[in-house]
């Protein structure tokens, strides 16, 4: 049985472009965290709640997508209702948080796409992450990766063009080039998935977060 606390628990954030095994990482950490017998919130965003849906349902192209900075607005704001419905309860019971994608992927994402300083005050009143893994990885290689997905349906982002955008915004947001706007441990996801796995638990335990 998982752990119980009275401690508050950790925020650990997975970011990176399509392609870079935040979603297999999340997986495994999850797995990781219930080993040793902590409670554990696994989640990602866009969210399953009913903001996060419409997004997912637009970035599949299954209706018609809003604009950049509408779409951008609803990144926000379900990012907040994520924060009130799932991140926030999770950290009170005292469990190891998980989530696929935060703040830093609607900097890279719609940052690169609508003016970022905005991108920033909109989501200024998300909670702020104990860690945050930036999985880094070359375009093309996440891109072979998309392609090679077995039924998977591409999103709007998936493109080479917008993937080396989006690649680029992130080096800056996490301070791989220029100035840091966001903390973050960079790791080569290029590496085979278990030493990628390795790395993420390495920084977990490195910032005292178990």
């Amino acid at each position: 049985m998982p752990v119980t606390t009275s401690k508050r628990g950790s925020f650990i954030v997975l970011e990176g472009i399509d392609g870079a095994g935040t979603t297999t990482q999340l997986q495994n950490l999850v797995a990781w965290g219930k080993g040793l017998g902590r409670g554990v919130t696994s989640s990602f965003e866009p969210s399953d709640g009913p903001i996060g849906a419409y997004i997912r349902s637009a970035l599949r192209g299954e209706r018609t997508p809003p604009p950049q900075d509408a779409i951008a607005l609803m990144f926000a704001a379900d990012r907040l209702d994520h924060v009130s419905r799932v991140i926030e309860p999770g950290l009170k019971r005292g469990d190891l948080v998980f989530c696929d994608r935060y703040v830093g992927s609607s900097l890279a994402y719609q940052g690169s796409l609508c003016e970022p300083g905005w991108v920033r005050q909109i989501n200024a009143r998300a909670t702020t992450p104990d860690l945050t893994l930036y999985l880094r990885i070359d375009p093309d290689v996440a891109l072979e990766r998309v392609s090679n997905r077995e039924g998977a349906h591409r999103d709007m982002y998936e493109t080479k063009e917008l993937l080396e955008r989006i690649s680029s915004a992130y080096d800056q947001v996490y301070g791989v080039t220029g100035a840091r706007e966001l903390d973050a441990v960079v790791i080569d996801a290029a590496a085979p998935i278990e030493e990628v796995f390795r790395a993420c638990c390495a920084a977990v335990e490195s910032h005292g977060l178990l």
